[in-house]
């Protein structure tokens, strides 16, 4: 599909309980936005930003720069979350920076919920802060991201809110994703877990652990554009 078509896509056009998980893959799919490793050892795979070495990758951002398919999924996740949580109950949602940013703001418009989102800190950007909003004593927070490897984003965003607000605040247990790829499903989290519209196996290991390598698949950077080409053979 090219952009124009994509842009046309509407929550109307699905089934009463919205996209399915492969209806929303194939989105991923037409907005070249997803590669899974398919086997073959003379084929590349991802090195990410980390350095590890993975066989698989989601783009989220080639799905959310269309502001209809960004409504779109954040309509479908809050529909999934409300088999879990009482939506009335959400006062704020939040988000991190940078991808998760504007689609926690549709979900948060969705839910007729205030929506905030943790910086970067300037010094040191591994670290999240909370340095402009304040959230009221007692409001129950959401937390949304658009994809979930580990815990460690998620845990950064929530320290950094208690670290910075000044007043205690109730986060949900659960956890609001587009796409959930831990390298073993399903994950432990224990007393949270995720709530993810995509959810995956991919795992992400060690160049000298790594059995693509191994085999003599050669790695790529997924995020340089000319890498992603290579990588899902669009050259």
């Amino acid at each position: 599909m090219n952009e124009k078509e994509l842009l046309k896509i509407e929550p109307m056009g699905f089934g009463p309980d919205g996209p399915t998980e492969q209806e929303i893959l194939k989105i991923f799919t037409d907005c070249d936005a997803v590669w899974l490793y398919d086997g073959d050892p003379k084929k590349p795979h991802a090195e990410l930003t980390s350095g590890l070495c993975s066989n698989g990758f989601f783009d989220c951002m080639r799905v959310l720069k269309f502001p209809n398919l960004s409504e779109l999924l954040a309509i479908a996740l809050a529909n999934k979350i409300e088999a879990s949580i009482p939506l009335e109950s959400i006062d704020w949602v939040v988000g991190s920076a940078y991808a998760a940013i504007t689609f926690s703001h549709d979900v948060a418009n969705f839910l007729f919920a205030v929506h905030g989102f943790v910086e970067k800190d300037p010094v040191n950007a591994k670290k999240m802060v909370w340095p402009r909003l304040q959230i009221p004593r007692g409001s129950v927070v959401l937390q949304v991201e658009e994809l979930i490897t580990t815990f460690g984003t998620v845990n950064a965003v929530r320290q950094a809110i208690e670290q910075g607000n000044g007043e205690p605040v109730t986060f949900l247990p659960v956890v609001g994703a587009i796409v959930h790829r831990p390298p073993k499903l399903p994950a432990d989290y224990g007393d949270r877990r995720v709530v993810a519209l995509i959810e995956r196996e991919v795992w992400a290991v060690e160049q000298g652990d790594c059995p693509l390598c191994n085999a003599g698949s050669p790695r790529l950077r997924p995020k340089i554009k000319a890498h992603w080409a290579e990588l899902t053979g669009k050259k």
